[in-house]
């Protein structure tokens, strides 16, 4: 009889070891599509086609700043600074101060912190995820942070405030500012 519950016993700690990898692995990725809403898929959507590359770049331009499509789109009421390392990120997690919060918030929504360059990378590859929460804890937006050799973002939901993710020198430079502001906090 002590063989059958010994052999539970590992199966079920070893569902549970299982469960919680699976569960990191995709709270610190994104292992589903992505599909903006109706509405902006007929704003922002590609075309195949060169001549329509600078018009797309036209469209995103017309909807800079602070409208509808601000980053991320809600109040935002806390932020969290997370190391995207493998089951140990929620254990380091950095809740921002206020005014640093407020800096990232008016940093992923000035167009100038962006270029226009193209974002071929892995989430994988990030070195920091920022959470950003609503009043009610309700996570409300999500950014990836590659910085090393890499200088692209990543973020939920879709702004075009941040073209296509990556960073102009001007936006490393501040981004990067902010990131030791907070680490020093």
């Amino acid at each position: 009889m002590k063989i059958p519950k010994k052999i539970l016993y590992t199966i079920g700690v070893l569902a549970l070891i299982g469960i919680v990898i699976i569960f990191d692995i995709a709270d610190r990725g994104q292992f589903y599509s992505k599909n903006l809403p109706t509405d902006e898929q007929n704003i922002f959507e590609w075309k195949d086609h060169y001549d329509e590359y600078q018009d797309h770049r036209n469209i995103y331009k017309e909807h800079f700043g602070f409208g509808k499509y601000k980053f991320p789109r809600e109040h935002v009421a806390k932020i969290k600074l997370f190391k995207n390392s493998f089951l140990t990120s929620r254990f380091t997690s950095k809740t921002v101060s206020q005014l640093n919060k407020a800096d990232l918030i008016t940093f992923f929504n000035n167009p100038s912190n962006f270029n226009w360059s193209e974002t071929t990378w892995s989430l994988s590859e990030s070195e920091y995820i920022l959470r950003f929460y609503n009043l009610e804890n309700k996570q409300i937006g999500k950014v990836w942070l590659c910085l090393e050799g890499c200088g692209m973002t990543e973020s939920e939901p879709f702004s075009p405030n941040m073209k296509y993710g990556g960073l102009s020198k001007v936006g490393k430079e501040n981004l990067n500012f902010i990131l030791n502001e907070i680490f020093t906090e």
